[in-house]
């Protein structure tokens, strides 16, 4: 639904509404329930014929960018689609999609600018996480370490704005941010955190291009420039436009050939999952954690990622009950500290 036909349904619904009741005033011919009930639909199928479109413009942009890698074409639909927003929330929304459009591209600069203006008011604190996640993101790709210290503080403080059950969807990228700006002093933490959060196995190739990007880096630092040219390779080999195949022929050392790491076609046998033989990869990088809706007050996320409590030390399980609030922890062993963080915030 684009501006004039939004406006359209209002003017329709608007005079509907005053007819039913000036008539209902005059002919007294059904109860007043049923006028409320009646002008409540006309309501109802405005906000379906606003927000329908918006989750199919949100689809197609996902598999866009993470299946397709046509992230040219991402950004193009995401700035027509903002272009035509019917109302302000619904523009606030597309224009994080047309941010992340932007670093998906490449074009770092331009996506933290454009992510800055968006108006946080018009959408729910989830919607927040993923804008200072990105923008921290574009921030390092740029070597930009004051702006990523800004969001790492920003997704910091909103562990305490979010319903208890988001609060590991905001931990998780508060620990990448934190991983990805610590990399160079602590490498070891950065790989277990890349690990943690991008190895999971969805079909999609962008993740598989993120994971190696990733882990690129990390061999980077450890010095190991074998290693990290293979995890270049594939992204070279597989990623097109895509953000992660620009930057990484960039660091490539031409150690290896890039037609070597093709990955195999959807579908096939072939074991592409073994780390130490083909060094595999993934991402969070998405917006597809947090289901697109007008109102932000009834945001849900599809899929938030997950903390696996037992791979945390004791100090990092206490860490945990600090940052939620809980008290009485401090004598607790392990187990009871990962039964107390399940009970009470997981």
């Amino acid at each position: 639904m684009n501006k004039k036909q939004y406006r359209l349904y209002l003017i329709v619904m608007g005079v509907l509404t005053v007819a039913v009741i000036a008539t209902n005033v005059i002919y007294e011919y059904m109860d007043w329930i049923y006028v409320f009930v009646v002008v409540s639909i006309f309501y109802v199928y405005v906000r379906y014929k606003m927000s329908s479109p918006l989750q199919k413009f949100a689809n197609k942009f996902n598999m866009l960018v993470d299946y397709d890698l046509d992230v040219e074409e991402a950004l193009r639909l995401a700035e027509e689609q903002y272009e035509n927003a019917p109302t302000k929330t619904i523009a606030a929304l597309v224009q994080i999609y047309v941010g992340m459009g932007l670093y998906y591209n490449g074009r770092y600069r331009d996506a933290i600018n454009l992510l800055n203006q968006i108006n946080f008011s018009k959408v729910n604190k989830l919607y927040h996480v993923l804008v200072f996640a990105f923008t921290g993101y574009a921030a390092f790709e740029i070597g930009d370490l004051e702006t990523l210290e800004n969001c790492i503080t920003n997704v910091d403080s909103l562990k305490h704005q979010v319903n208890k059950k988001y609060i590991p969807f905001v931990i998780s990228y508060y620990e990448i941010l934190v991983a990805i700006k610590n990399i160079n002093d602590d490498p070891e933490r950065y790989k277990e955190i890349v690990e943690r959060n991008f190895s999971r196995e969805d079909g999609y190739i962008s993740t598989k291009l993120i994971y190696n990007y990733r882990m690129a880096h990390y061999y980077k630092v450890t010095n190991n420039i074998e290693a990290m040219d293979i995890c270049l390779a594939k992204v070279i080999a597989n990623g097109k436009n895509h953000h992660t195949a620009v930057s990484a022929k960039n660091m490539f050392q031409n150690t290896c050939k890039v037609e070597d790491y093709v990955f195999p076609e959807p579908g096939s046998d072939e074991d592409d999952n073994n780390y130490e033989d083909k060094l595999e990869p993934e991402q969070i990088e998405t917006i597809d954690e947090v289901e697109v809706v007008e109102e932000p007050e009834v945001v849900e996320a599809e899929e938030k990622p997950l903390i696996d409590l037992s791979t945390r030390s004791v100090a990092e399980l206490k860490e945990l009950c600090k940052q939620n609030g809980l008290t009485g922890y401090s004598k607790l062993k392990k187990a009871e500290l990962i039964d107390l963080l399940q009970k009470e915030v997981f």
